[in-house]
């Protein structure tokens, strides 16, 4: 089977990278996470007042101002460890998988209401990256179908998390055309065969995140589930051999 960021499963991608070993969204995290037998890495990409995409889960690290109020080089003063977009793209071996969500959240400092960020985004990847090794996910609905726009074969998940249902996400994947869900764990607490059903049928791959546990590891790749995203792949690759 070809392989893809999406397939042949069972997947595992490291949550910021290895966060078991190194502070997340690191070049160092993402270096220990291909050590560990990642097939890829799941990592947050932000933008800096002055256009740089940066690496970071958080709006804000503690202490310092928003980084959309920040300058490239406060970052590189004052953050050094938070790579670009590009030194991540460049740091990750070809082989690696890449699962880059866009943050775009009304309640954050750097909401942006235009969604112009993933079109830099897209953008970067094209001009740095191969399509072929990209998953792009984003909470934002909106900034999915802006993605869907600007690169319809661009591998695409939409990401969902409760209070909102799963049946919320396969619709908007589906008027996306996207290719894949990527559920929280908490979608799979009633039926999980119901559950990974409902997303196969509608013709999506289901990469779950928020997986760190051994057992849900081995009973989600049990049902069929994809992938998952854990901060411990080198446990999730563990659990995979003994299944």
């Amino acid at each position: 089977m070809h392989r893809t960021p999406l397939s042949p499963p069972p997947l595992v991608y490291a949550h910021r990278g290895d966060r078991s070993r190194a502070e997340d969204n690191t070049l160092e995290a993402y270096r220990l996470a291909v050590e560990a037998g990642a097939d890829g890495i799941e990592l947050d990409v932000r933008r800096t007042v002055d256009g740089v995409l940066v690496m970071n889960h958080d709006d804000a690290r503690p202490g310092f101002p928003p980084i959309v109020e920040m300058t490239f080089a406060d970052i590189r003063e004052q953050l050094p460890s938070m790579p670009t977009l590009i030194e991540t793209l460049a740091s990750v071996p070809q082989n690696v998988w890449l699962n880059v969500e866009v943050k775009n959240f009304p309640t954050e400092a750097d909401f942006d209401e235009d969604r112009s960020t993933v079109i830099q985004v897209v953008e970067t990847i094209i001009a740095h990256d191969t399509l072929d090794r990209i998953l792009l996910s984003s909470f934002d609905p909106v900034t999915m179908q802006r993605a869907s726009q600007v690169s319809p074969e661009m591998l695409r998940a939409q990401l969902v998390r409760l209070p909102y249902g799963l049946d919320v996400a396969i619709a908007a994947a589906l008027s996306q055309g996207a290719h894949a869900v990527n559920p929280e764990l908490a979608h799979f607490s009633e039926d999980p065969l119901v559950t990974i059903s409902s997303i196969h049928d509608a013709g999506l791959k289901a990469i779950v995140w928020r997986v760190e546990l051994p057992e849900d590891i081995a009973m989600l790749f049990n049902i069929g589930v994809d992938g998952v995203i854990t901060d411990d792949p080198a446990m999730a690759r563990r659990v995979i051999d003994q299944l």
